[in-house]
Formats: C-alpha cells, sequence, structure tokens
C-alpha cells in the first residue's frame, strides 16, 4: 500500500522576519567556513598531524631558534598543560619537536621545531593551500572577494573593506 505525502507549503507557518536574509547569509558563510575546516583537516590527516598537533608545531615553528617554554604553548593552544605535554612528547618522538629543560629553572621544559617538524608543517601548508584552491575554485571568482569582505561583516561585525585595510593602517598595527 503506497501512501501520498504532501509537501510542505509555503504558507507551513514557520516563523521569518525582515532578518532572513542576515541570518541566510550568516548561513552561507558558516557553511562555507566548516567546509573549509573539513578540508584543512583531511589534508593535515595526510600527514599524520591531528589539528591540535599542527597548531603546536606552528606556534613552536613561530618562536624561530629560541624556542617557547610549555606553559606558555598551553596557554597559546588554549589546552591544558597535561595535554600539551603528551602532544610535545609524541611530536618529539616522531622527530617533529625537541625540548630542553630551561635555565635557570630547571622545571620549565622549552620547545623547539627540529627540521623534520619545518619540513612537515611546510607540506601539511601546502596540502592545506591546494584543498583551500580548489574550494575557491568551486566558486564565481568575480564575486567571492565582495560576498566574504560582506559575509566577514555582517557575520562577525568587522569590516575588512579596502579603505580599512590599508597598508598605513595595517602598520599602526
Amino acid at each position: 500500500m503506497t501512501q501520498n505525502v504532501e509537501p510542505l507549503s509555503p504558507a507551513a507557518g514557520f516563523y521569518e522576519d525582515e532578518s532572513v536574509g542576515e541570518i541566510r547569509l550568516a548561513a552561507i558563510f558558516r557553511r562555507g567556513f566548516r567546509q573549509a575546516l573539513v578540508l584543512i583537516n583531511r589534508a593535515l590527516a595526510k600527514h599524520d598531524l591531528s589539528p591540535l598537533q599542527y597548531h603546536l608545531l606552528l606556534e613552536a615553528g613561530a618562536s624561530g631558534a629560541e624556542g617557547l617554554i610549555q606553559g606558555d604553548l598551553a596557554e597559546l593552544l588554549q589546552t591544558p598543560e597535561a595535554r600539551v605535554s603528551l602532544l610535545v612528547h609524541e611530536l618529539a618522538e616522531r622527530g617533529l619537536l625537541e625540548t630542553a629543560r630551561a635555565a635557570p629553572d630547571r622545571r620549565q621544559v622549552r620547545v623547539g621545531i627540529t627540521a623534520e617538524g619545518s619540513r612537515v608543517v611546510r607540506d601539511a601548508l601546502a596540502s592545506q593551500r591546494a584543498a583551500l584552491a580548489d574550494l575557491a575554485r568551486e566558486f564565481d571568482t568575480p564575486w567571492v572577494g565582495d560576498m566574504l569582505r560582506r559575509a566577514v561583516q555582517l557575520y562577525l561585525g568587522v569590516d575588512i573593506s579596502a579603505e580599512r585595510l590599508s597598508p598605513e593602517s595595517l602598520r599602526q598595527h
């Protein structure tokens, strides 16, 4: 026995007001952001990195030859120190990080990236860029920049217009 199901009519009674356009734009922006995160995470997985491991390697690499204190790394990653300690240990075992006791307080651990860690980060970054470039090709490029600018302004409340982001204004920050 087949049952006929009536589709919902446009007058189904769900709520809608003048904010629907703003909400749709926010939904599109959020959907694109989420899709980009999924692609980024897949690219990282190809290099056997979790997003948190990658972020840790980025911060260690950005610190240069000085490295950084493991406790500071926990703050930068917004992650408990115990979790960061495990991540540092795992990445050091893989040869991607080095650790050293900091003088004069030998209780502090200084963390730095290795040459291999730097190579892995560069490769992961290239994979992410390639994945995001493929995603960007799906868009109609003449209006993407304007759409992103308006979405960021609406969704985040941040003005990223060309006038606001002039080289002079960036030097002031």
